[in-house]
């Protein structure tokens, strides 16, 4: 019996070789940051600089430095990029690898989980039990407190007035969509932009429904320790939620990482919320979890009772495991921050000290203007809003390369503008 062409090509397209090829592509953008720096050194041991032409991002196309949305620009995990490509050939069947990636936030987090419930309709279709709710995106669950906590019958959010906001926005949003009244307060800052627990505290009341901190903060990079949020829950009313945002986190410059979760262990009404897409790398693929309560966590799955699919957590998992990759990038992100540092001061830029993805600063003029040059010489960083920060740009973090061309640019657009 004779094959037709079209069989033989479909024997050849085998699992090793689709494995082979699907991780030459997925880890390409880790190598092509390598060549970034190559690139680089070669241009400065010429006497050259790092230019715009020969950058080569990880996730974005050739020649365009993308410093404004607070990505990882190390890329992914090889061996979650190995994991995903693994798991699609099962992707016709049902089910997910909800517990493998449970058990993985378990060790890493230190958080116990319950013996496993092994019912297939469970195991199919629902989460298992446990500390942990993992979702499409945290940003699902800081829309999912709001809809749980304030869209019956209103109440009230207390978050920092140069808090990231993300809650406070949704608030409003279903003050308007369900017709009942949110009160949002936006709490004043130290002076170092760092959260003002005691005036939070100060504000709270019987009406309080959520409390909200963002550690480390977004986009003022400061910085609150377990035992001071600690100290600041056992001031509230035990009603009001508090809802910790550590996206940002992992990046912090102290061993151990000061993370909440032992709160959320701890107390009923504390909600810890982190993301994949910083740290892991993971934001198209989209997933989240918050470590909280059964309590809290039933509230939340009245809206919503779906979970991430299998591609994300195997993915997650895999990311989770893989330490080794993960110091990789908090490395990378200190090193930025030294360098926007150093360059700042010998610029005369004030700027935030940060202990996120990114660094505040203020360059004396309208941001938005600096902004909109930057970005026409493919060179994206962002602005904020708020009226106090009118002048002061936002940059996350990038390669050795982008950095350089990004600090250059800044430097021939600043000087333009003068």
């Amino acid at each position: 019996m004779h094959m037709h062409a079209s069989e033989t090509a479909l024997k050849a397209w085998s699992r090793r070789g689709f494995m082979k090829g699907a991780l030459a592509a997925g880890t390409a953008g880790i190598a092509l940051s390598m060549s970034d720096r190559m690139a680089m050194a070669t241009q400065l041991i010429t006497g050259g600089r790092p230019t715009i032409e020969a950058i080569r991002g990880v996730g974005v196309q050739p020649g365009l430095v993308r410093m404004s949305l607070n990505e990882n620009p190390l890329g992914p995990s090889p061996r979650a990029i190995e994991a995903m490509a693994n798991r699609m050939f099962g992707v016709n069947r049902y089910g997910t690898d909800l517990r493998d990636l449970m058990q993985a936030l378990s060790t890493f987090d230190g958080v116990e989980l319950p013996e496993p419930d092994n019912s297939m309709r469970r195991s199919f279709f629902r989460p298992p039990p446990g500390p942990f709710m993992l979702t499409p995106g945290s940003s699902l669950i800081l829309d999912l407190l709001c809809l749980a906590y304030l869209s019956r019958n209103g109440g009230e959010v207390i978050e920092a007035e140069y808090g990231y906001g993300s809650i406070s926005r949704s608030a409003s949003d279903y003050s308007d969509m369900f017709g009942v009244d949110v009160n949002i307060i936006r709490a004043p800052m130290t002076p170092e932009y760092k959260h003002d627990l005691d005036a939070m505290a100060a504000l709270a009341s019987d009406r309080t429904s959520l409390v909200v901190i963002t550690n480390p903060n977004n986009p003022t990079g400061t910085l609150l320790q377990p035992e001071e949020i600690e100290a600041f829950i056992n001031k509230l009313p035990s009603t009001a939620i508090v809802v910790i945002d550590e996206a940002y986190l992992h990046f912090v410059e102290q061993d151990p990482i000061p993370s909440a979760v032992p709160l959320a262990v701890k107390y009923d009404n504390v909600a810890v919320v982190r993301t994949f897409s910083k740290a892991y790398a993971l934001a198209a693929v989209r997933l989240g979890y918050c470590v909280a309560s059964q309590k809290i966590q039933d509230e939340m799955r009245k809206y919503y009772q779906e979970s991430p699919n299998a591609l994300a957590t195997v993915a997650g998992a895999a990311a989770v495991r893989d330490l080794e990759h993960l110091q990789k990038s908090r490395e990378a992100v200190w090193d930025f921050k030294k360098r926007c540092y150093a360059t700042f001061e010998e610029m005369g830029i004030e700027y935030l000290p940060s202990q996120g993805t990114f660094v505040m600063a203020d360059i004396k003029r309208p941001a938005m203007q600096v902004v909109r040059e930057m970005r026409a010489r493919n060179v994206w960083i962002s602005s904020r809003r708020q009226r106090e920060f009118r002048n002061w740009i936002r940059v996350s973090a990038g390669t050795e390369a982008e950095t350089e061309v990004f600090l250059q640019t800044l430097k021939d657009v600043l000087a333009k503008s003068s």
